[in-house]
């Protein structure tokens, strides 16, 4: 999957989703939850942006 793929895939499972908090466990490391429970992931390894959605569904 390529990068553009990768980010038209990401705001396709969040678009319509409200934003509950956004919080940081480690420096390189970025949380948003949104209301309907869907996390998303945010990180670096090895100097790359790592992506996760955890919880998604598209009601």
């Amino acid at each position: 999957m390529t990068l553009q793929e990768e980010a038209d895939r990401v705001t396709a499972l969040l678009a319509g989703k409200i934003v509950q908090t956004v919080w940081r466990h480690r420096s390189g490391e970025l949380v948003i939850q949104f209301t309907d429970g869907t996390r998303i992931f945010a990180d670096v390894r090895e100097g790359a942006l790592e992506l996760s959605i955890t919880g998604c569904s598209n009601d």
